[in-house]
């Protein structure tokens, strides 16, 4: 027998403590690992799966989130309908808060650390013989300036002339952009049109049938002939009234037969 002493007892709840210890401290570190947070990034609600697991978890997969609506259509960019919409008044302001420091506009106007952008729209990339172009924008001096070209640089020059010694981030809203344009076209004498806007989509062409419309086929009743009916052996029934008498005898069925129906009954009787 195993004697029950205080150090057997000692053992015991020394096991069970660090046991209990264990299972705490694993708990504790799991959710160091993979836990962020109990919400959201500063208690804002998340609006998709994706930032609920951002909000809870420091490690997940991304999930593809459909919005169960059907396939988003995909934006088409109309330049033509931005500039018809510009406001060369509002162009104006964004030019001289992020564009003056660098250019001027008027006719005549001196070059500063850009050109001067007077009758721009049109005219090629190093318009310019009297000013310093970088050598990526002396590369592409045989193009020019169109509204399609301006709109790319303005939004992010970098990108549009790889090596361009011009320092600016870019306009990335689409209207302020067109606006911008709007105001060059002004100080541009003859600036070519605008460009169209793209033409809207049709929903379809009208009189035509659609998948599911019921289509009507009716008959004229004067082209239909009134032909003999055939005699298909089918029962006709006559009523028979006696003239003199109220009561009717009863009704007579007649059976009209095929020649071949009746030639059978010939024989069957013959026979």
């Amino acid at each position: 027998m195993i004697p029950m002493g205080d150090l057997f007892w000692n053992k015991v709840f020394g096991a069970i403590l660090a046991v209990v210890l264990v299972v705490m401290g694993l708990q504790t570190l799991s959710g160091m690992v993979f836990s962020s947070g109990d919400g959201g990034h500063h208690g804002e609600e998340a609006h998709s799966l994706n930032e609920w697991a951002q909000g809870r978890f420091s490690y997940y997969t991304e999930i593809a989130e459909t919005g169960g609506a059907g396939a988003v259509e995909e934006e088409v960019y109309d330049l033509g309908a931005l500039l018809a919409a510009a406001d060369p008044t509002s162009g104006e302001r964004a030019f001289k808060a992020k564009c003056s420091t660098c250019h001027t506009i008027e006719q005549g106007g001196s070059n500063g650390t850009g050109p001067n952008l007077h009758a721009i729209i049109g005219d090629s990339h190093a318009h310019d013989p009297s000013f310093g172009y970088s050598s990526a924008m002396q590369a592409t001096s045989s193009e020019s300036w169109t509204y399609e070209s301006m709109d790319q640089w303005l939004e992010n020059p970098s990108s549009y002339i790889r090596g361009t010694s011009m320092a600016f981030a870019g306009l990335r809203r689409d209207d302020e952009r067109a606006d911008v344009i709007a105001y060059l076209a002004q100080y541009t004498p003859d600036a070519p049109a605008f460009p169209e806007p793209l033409p809207e989509e049709e929903e379809g062409a009208e009189g035509d049938a659609t998948d599911g419309d019921a289509v009507d086929a009716t008959l004229d009743a004067e082209t239909v002939e009134d032909a003999p009916t055939l005699a298909t052996g089918e029962i006709e029934t006559q009523d028979v009234v006696n003239d003199q008498d109220s009561e009717a005898e009863g009704n007579v069925s007649e059976v009209e037969m095929t020649p071949e129906a009746e030639d059978q009954a010939e024989n069957e009787s013959e026979e």
